[in-house]
């Protein structure tokens, strides 16, 4: 099961993306969910225009009260198919309403729950803000009256950065939001486009890219791409062709 992340009040939009791309989900508060596994996040991260990050569930939610239930079901999860032995690990984690309530005592028992499972040591570093430092995988564990739900996040640093705009050129408009201003105006790149007050240029920028029909997440790169399980696909992939 994936979950496509968006801003508050762009759900809608995001659902219409995703069915445009052939995966029809179900807009929840703050994004969208939808079946699928690695190749579906894969396009999602690709094509998405206003979604932040997309996050793929590992296992299925389960039930803990105290924690050492939580380090044992915990251990059951297929961490590995997301680390190598030189990736950090970094968590964070929410609890509603459930017996364990403190984040951060539940983030250090989901790691000793991890390399239990993977049988080797991982570091773990601080998720700060909106992102966890560019060499750790980020996962994120929701706790909601006693039930657990574990993801990862396949997109690394927030899909508004597409990778064309250099460090010292900030916007003060996100290009996610600037892109969900023309998707919910309408704009589909077949009619001519002019921003007379474009600023830094993003919502113009955005506008070209969907009149080329470009992928906006074509010239980055991506969480996923450092999994085990997307590097044996990528080499299954050259020996076939």
């Amino acid at each position: 099961m994936l979950f496509a992340v968006c801003a508050p009040g762009l759900e809608p939009v995001l659902a219409s993306e995703m069915r445009a791309l052939g995966l029809p989900g179900r807009a929840l508060a703050g994004g969208v969910e939808v079946a699928g596994g690695l190749s579906e996040a894969m396009r999602l991260n690709l094509w998405l225009r206003t979604a932040s990050r997309v996050l793929l569930r590992i296992g299925e939610p389960f039930r803990a009260t105290t924690f050492p239930e939580l380090v044992r079901k915990a251990s059951a999860l297929p961490w590995e198919r997301f680390l190598r032995k030189d990736t950090c690990a970094a968590f964070r984690v929410t609890c509603r309403k459930s017996r364990l309530y403190h984040s951060g005592a539940v983030a250090q028992r989901l790691h000793a729950a991890l390399e239990a499972r993977v049988g080797f040591r991982i570091s773990r570093v601080e998720s700060t803000g909106e992102e966890a430092p560019a060499d750790a995988q980020l996962f994120l564990a929701r706790f909601d009256h006693d039930v657990c739900t574990v993801s990862v996040d396949s997109s690394g640093a927030l899909l508004h950065q597409r990778g064309w705009r250099g460090p010292q050129a900030k916007a003060p408009l996100r290009e996610t939001l600037a892109a969900a201003l023309l998707l919910g105006a309408g704009y589909d790149g077949e009619e001519p486009f002019c921003d007379p007050l474009c600023g830094s240029g993003t919502i113009a920028i955005e506008a070209a890219l969907i009149a080329m029909r470009r992928a906006p997440g074509i010239a980055r790169r991506f969480a996923f791409q450092r999994w085990p399980e997307f590097s044996a696909r990528s080499c299954r992939s050259s020996s076939s062709s």
